[in-house]
Formats: C-alpha cells, sequence, structure tokens
C-alpha cells in the first residue's frame, strides 16, 4: 500500500514543506543549511521561511558553532555571504542547455564526487559519511515500507529540482552505491506507482564513477513538469538508451558493469533512460563547475556564480559535455 503522501502532489508538496518550516526549530547547522538550501530553490518557500531564517542564522552565529565537520565548513563560508542579498534560483535556456544559478550548490561537499575511482564499485565503509549517521536522521522527510522494502527518504541538502530528495533503500543493509537485480527492480516499481498519482516523478541514478557523492545507496527524487533537455537534441553528443522493459533495462545495465562503464540512469512512468558516460577520473572538467552528473549529463547545468551564468556559452557547455563522451 503507497502512502497517502505518494498519493497526490499537493499532498507532497505540503508534507515537503510544513516539515521544513518544522525543522527550523532545530538549532543543528545541518538542519539549518538543509532549509536554508531548501527555501532557496523555491520562491514561495523563500518568502515564508525568509523570517525565520534570518533569525535563526544570527542565533546560530552568535552560539558556539557546533556539529558534523562538512556542516561546520559549509557554515563557515556562509557568515561571508549577506543572506539578505541571496535570491531563489533562476533559471534560463542556452541553446539546448538549462541552466540554474544556485549560490548554495557550490558550497556542497564533494565527498566521494572527488575521489579517484576504479572498477564499478567498492565496498560500504561505515566510517565514511553514509546515511546511517546519527546526525543525519533529523534530515529525514519520509519514512517507511515500500513494496516490501524500507525506505528513508531525505531532503537534498542542497536541492537543484523541484521537490529534490534522497531515497535511501534498506539503509540498515548498508547497501553501496552499486546497482543490484533487486534495487533495479525495486526502482522501476515506485517510479511507476508513484507516477501514476504524481505526474512528472522520476528516480536519479548515478553510478560509482560517475560523480555519486554518497557510496551508501541511493536514488535522488524529483519532480519535473517538462522533459528533460536531452530528450529534445537529436544530436545529443552522449549515448543515451529508452527502456520500456525493466528486464532489457537490466539486461544492458549488466553488460555496463562488466565493462566497469559509468552510467546513469532515470526512472520514470514506465520508462527508463540510461546515459553511458566516461569515467569522472578520465577527464579535467572546467573550474566553473565540480563535475557533471545525471542532471549534467541530461543537459541542465548548476552554476554557482553570476558571472558563469550570464558568460557561459552554449559553445563552452558543449565542450565540457563533449569531454563525458566516449570515444
Amino acid at each position: 500500500m503507497i502512502d497517502s503522501i505518494f498519493t497526490d502532489i499537493s499532498l507532497f508538496e505540503q508534507e515537503f514543506s510544513n516539515n521544513l518550516e518544522k525543522m527550523l526549530k532545530n538549532d543543528e547547522l545541518g538542519v539549518f543549511i538543509l532549509v536554508l538550501a531548501n527555501a532557496l530553490a523555491d520562491e514561495k518557500l523563500w518568502r515564508t521561511l525568509k523570517p525565520a531564517l534570518m533569525q535563526k542564522f544570527e542565533q546560530l552565529k552568535t552560539g558556539d558553532i557546533q556539529g558534523a565537520k562538512d556542516d561546520v565548513a559549509v557554515f563557515q563560508q556562509l557568515q561571508n555571504l549577506d543572506l539578505n542579498e541571496l535570491t531563489p534560483t533562476i533559471y534560463k535556456t542556452l541553446g539546448n542547455f538549462e541552466l540554474q544559478y544556485n549560490p548554495l550548490r557550490a558550497l556542497r561537499p564533494q565527498r566521494m564526487s572527488g575521489e579517484k575511482t576504479s572498477g564499478i564499485s567498492k565496498a560500504f565503509d561505515a566510517n565514511d559519511f553514509n546515511f546511517n549517521k546519527p546526525f543525519l536522521q533529523k534530515e529525514l522527510f519520509w519514512q517507511g515500507n515500500f513494496f516490501s522494502k524500507h525506505i528513508s527518504l531525505f531532503y537534498n541538502k542542497f536541492p537543484f529540482a523541484k521537490l529534490h530528495g534522497l531515497v535511501v533503500v534498506e539503509a540498515d543493509k548498508q547497501h553501496p552505491q552499486h546497482l543490484t537485480h533487486k534495487l533495479h527492480q525495486f526502482a522501476w516499481m515506485m517510479a511507476n506507482s508513484v507516477g501514476l498519482n504524481i505526474k512528472g516523478f522520476s528516480l536519479a541514478y548515478n553510478s560509482y564513477g560517475a560523480y555519486a557523492s554518497v557510496n551508501h545507496f541511493h536514488l535522488q527524487c524529483f519532480v519535473r513538469d517538462t522533459p528533460l533537455p536531452l530528450e529534445g537534441d537529436e544530436k545529443f553528443p552522449l549515448v543515451n538508451h529508452r527502456f520500456n522493459s525493466v528486464g532489457d533495462a537490466w539486461t544492458f545495465i549488466e553488460s555496463l558493469h562488466r565493462d566497469e562503464q559509468p552510467y546513469h540512469l532515470i526512472y520514470r512512468d514506465h520508462e527508463i533512460l540510461c546515459i553511458v558516460r566516461q569515467r569522472q577520473d578520465d577527464y579535467q572538467h572546467a573550474d566553473w563547475t565540480a563535475g557533471f552528473a545525471w542532471y549534467e549529463a541530461c543537459g541542465g547545468v548548476n552554476t554557482a556564480t553570476l558571472e558563469d551564468y550570464d558568460q557561459l556559452s552554449e559553445a563552452q557547455l558543449n565542450e565540457e559535455l563533449l569531454k563525458l563522451k566516449i570515444t
């Protein structure tokens, strides 16, 4: 049985917003950063939460700054910004690319996405950042059983999509970020079932070596009203495949695993999109990006400065995307 929040977009949005507001009563740095980033991702949320966020920011600045190492580092950078001057994420289309200016995204810790990788997976390490860390439990949006698997739905701490969350499947089993047949089937079923009620609901997966940032199995959920940029571009440079059969998709994914080939997946209502790309270690990305994960590989681009947002050209974006092309 599907929980009620997944049966209607308005219920999902309301729960998403209400929980953020409640979380501001918490004094932890990580929770504040999460609420701030999510509010800035939505103009309506920003208008609603800005006064409380400003008050909490001043309170945290005058106190003893304590928290997880990553959160302290991000908060120290926030103190160099004027929160009054921050504005919600803005978007524009540049040729076949979708750009967004998202200043807080630049503060996101790289974690595993900055590491050297080899192969198609690595063993789970409880000492590394993972979703079972006690301090992260305050960042939960929802948890419960879904098709016989227990899932934990976290807010994305640095969102770049509508209703952006992290779906952690069977967190206590400590699955590494490596897709198995059962996890693949689960993603297909969840995307299809929720997609029946929430139009545009999708799940994204970054494989190991394709800028996955956490080695604890997770999917990214989001809701999108329009097609991804690559879908309107017949000359899109990256190899991408579309499947309407979960079995056919798995046969292809298994071949990528055998070849230790990094990739991205998008699961949505009765369709799976697979983008094959160069390993993150095999090229040097431009200074204006932290690396291309699933969104960028689909033609979306996060920019961390207004200058980049205003001045990057379609040729530069295409040049960066071509670095991911398998030759």
